[in-house]
């Protein structure tokens, strides 16, 4: 046996095993970072769907019922509301959009009932909602996420009433 042909082949095995962790460890890290970057634009891409979802139904539901005079603000138990009123077979009707306890709420009541913020349809988590209608009958929707993050859409209705 010759002991110098055993040294090498030691520091040859040491090599490879340290080549080999070296690899491992890389390999983790580039796991690791791509699994943060993917992480960060889930999280971004959820956000932007739950502000465009809201703000998005609340356009469609504009759009839906633009009859002169029926778009409006008001009020639920002191919590401000869209509000959005129809007659259907002669019955006045109306549809409250509001938040309450950390959700876009929707109610559809006749006009004439006494109702409560918590009757409402649970649509989507939002943190608020600030309409405000122009008077040039512009309707500026303000929607603020559970992040804390806005959008403003701004709806002109289509309807003059002439």
């Amino acid at each position: 046996m010759n002991p110098d042909n055993d040294r090498r082949h030691l520091i040859d095995v040491f090599f490879i095993i340290s080549l080999l962790f070296g690899f491992v460890f890389c390999a983790v890290l580039i796991i690791a970072l791509g699994a943060s970057i993917y992480q960060r634009g889930v999280d971004s891409s959820t956000s932007n769907f739950d502000k465009r979802t809201a703000s998005t139904y609340i356009v469609q539901k504009l759009r839906q019922c633009d009859e002169y005079g029926a778009i409006s603000t008001g009020e639920i138990d002191d919590i401000p509301a869209l509000t959005i009123t129809k007659t259907v077979n002669g019955t006045s009707y109306t549809i409250y959009m509001y938040v309450y306890n950390g959700y876009l709420m929707e109610l559809f009541a006749r006009t004439d009932t006494d109702i409560s913020p918590q009757s409402g349809q649970r649509i989507i988590e939002m943190q608020s909602m600030d309409v405000k209608i122009s008077s040039s009958n512009l309707i500026s929707v303000l929607v603020t996420d559970v992040e804390g993050q806005q959008i403003e859409v701004l709806v002109s209705p289509q309807s003059t009433g002439k």
